[in-house]
């Protein structure tokens, strides 16, 4: 059986992680902190396979918990979970033996899967896996996390993140499109633990805040719908250099 260890400072997502994981019997949760000196210390005496860890922890953040943990003799694979996604702190993440890395949101359904797969990579592997960078779905996520950025949306915003989310969704089945009330907003809706008109209303409310500082002027003549932008970004992602 494959240990997991979960590091990070939302409690919401540690829950849906053990959830998900629960259902597998070849995984088993060994352990989770909010703090990267808790995790360390929890790590260094249960000696799991696998750590699932944030960057965003206090304490010690998730890149320096990484750099710590590869010091120890029977070192866990790792993948880096996180919101708060950037080249530099990926390029340092398998830096220090980062065998994933995701951004969040993500499906927690292919979580046990990638755990076993991560549980079985040997060094080499992990390097191979650096060369590669992140998934399909991950690159995708990033480059429209880039196009936000250029626009003015922060990635902090609930709207950003419900945004790229979109964009993936859509990618997948563009009849989502049709009908976001119906389509689109419920399937983030429930895949995010949220309501329809919190995820409509934190679109609205991004794209309305970066079209008062202007920053959408340059993509957009007039304000988009969320709609629109969703489509200019499924657009402008595909033509992307990979």
């Amino acid at each position: 059986m494959v240990q997991l260890y979960i590091a990070d400072i939302d409690p919401r997502f540690i829950q849906r992680a053990r959830r998900a994981i629960s259902g597998c019997r070849a995984v088993e949760v060994v352990g989770d902190a909010a703090s990267g000196r808790r995790a360390l210390s929890d790590i260094q005496r249960l000696r799991p396979d696998v750590l699932l860890t944030d960057i965003q922890l206090p304490e010690l953040d998730g890149i320096a918990l990484l750099r710590e943990t590869r010091r120890l003799r029977d070192a866990p694979a790792v993948i880096v979970c996180t919101r708060f996604y950037s080249d530099v702190s990926m390029e340092w993440a398998f830096r220090y033996g980062a065998s994933y890395f995701l951004c969040k949101p993500i499906d927690y359904e292919r979580l046990a899967d990638l755990v076993i797969d991560c549980a079985a990579l040997s060094p080499g592997d992990a390097r191979i896996l650096d060369d590669a960078g992140v998934d399909a779905q991950d690159q995708r996520a990033a480059r429209v996390r880039a196009l936000l950025t250029d626009m003015g949306i922060s990635p902090k915003l609930n709207g950003s993140v419900y945004l790229v989310e979109s964009v993936l969704r859509a990618r997948e089945n563009d009849l989502l499109l049709r009908n976001l009330s119906r389509g689109l907003y419920v399937e983030l809706a429930s895949q995010l633990d949220t309501t329809v008109a919190r995820v409509e209303r934190s679109l609205r409310s991004a794209i309305s805040i970066a079209y008062e500082r202007g920053s959408l002027s340059r993509h957009f003549p007039e304000r988009p719908t969320n709609k629109q932008l969703i489509e200019y970004l499924l657009r402008e992602s595909d033509a992307m250099p990979r």
